[in-house]
């Protein structure tokens, strides 16, 4: 929450309140882009969990981290309960609070990394209603 400035919230937990999500989408989906999966590399520690996969002692990793590095270092996602959400998965945002349709993740990642206000509007008018990666918001 140290560097949120740039984006103009009225409080700084804004960025994950879905109510603000709906009304003001840009700062998550500017923000969207330096928080998407490959700017960071996973640690040893993912790669320990991948290698207890590997010799069959893992049952489940539980994290609330939303970076999606257990994936990235290998792990199926079907092992990873992820407290929080993460980059694994995206889905158009109800008005009910509940995720709604699943979105093609590569949609949002393209909007997320290659793209501006423009491919975010695409989202919205493709999907009916705005997108998100399956992160969990306030």
């Amino acid at each position: 929450y140290d560097n949120l400035q740039e984006y103009g919230l009225p409080y700084p937990e804004a960025i994950f309140d879905l109510d603000f999500y709906r009304r003001n989408p840009k700062p998550f989906q500017r923000l969207c882009k330096e928080l998407w999966p490959g700017n960071f590399a996973p640690s040893p520690t993912h790669y320990f969990f991948k290698l207890l996969h590997d010799k069959g002692k893992l049952r489940r990793v539980f994290t609330q981290n939303i970076d999606s590095l257990e994936t990235a270092s290998g792990l199926p996602a079907d092992l990873v309960v992820a407290a929080h959400g993460n980059f694994d998965g995206a889905h158009r945002v109800t008005d009910t609070g509940h995720p709604g349709a699943a979105v093609p993740l590569e949609e949002v990642r393209q909007a997320a990394l290659h793209g501006g206000d423009a491919e975010w509007d695409a989202l919205f008018e493709a999907h009916g209603g705005p997108v998100k990666p399956s992160i969990v918001f306030f």
